[in-house]
């Protein structure tokens, strides 16, 4: 019998941040040095084991940007399979509880009106992102 060494995918489970304050919405850039560098996303970062998706959200937006947020609604999980590894997009819809941010990790931030959201160079799986959000603010009306 022969066996053969088949190596699991990897599966990232990413919260994010729709960030939205006085009219408009953060667009973070990545950096050069990560992967897919210099595309915009939302922010946000992988759940340590055993970390709630609200929980490693608050988490890493504290430690990218330095301040606080309040979640205020869940958007529809996205996920973007690259092959060797699937990431699975968790948004939330968040209002800053505290307003002095502090780039930890990305290269810059804009803040756009919701509509001048698809003008950005965005990473696949934040494009979803932004239908869902688009669906959500329709929603509103």
């Amino acid at each position: 019998m022969i066996e053969v060494l088949v190596s699991e995918k990897l599966v990232v489970r990413v919260p994010c941040a729709v960030i939205e304050h006085n009219g408009k919405v953060l667009a973070g850039q990545r950096s050069p040095a990560l992967s897919f560098p210099l595309k915009w996303e939302f922010p946000g970062g992988k759940a340590e084991k055993n970390e709630s998706d609200e929980d490693a959200l608050s988490r890493e937006i504290m430690e990218e940007l330095n301040v606080e947020v309040e979640i205020i609604h869940e958007l529809p999980v996205t996920s973007k399979d690259q092959g060797w590894r699937e990431i699975i997009l968790v948004p939330f819809v968040c209002r800053l509880k505290s307003y002095e941010i502090t780039l930890t990790e990305h290269e810059q931030i804009l803040w756009l009106e919701a509509p001048d959201l698809p003008s950005l160079d965005w990473t696949e799986a934040d494009l979803n992102v932004i239908d869902n959000y688009f669906q959500y603010l329709a929603a509103k009306k």
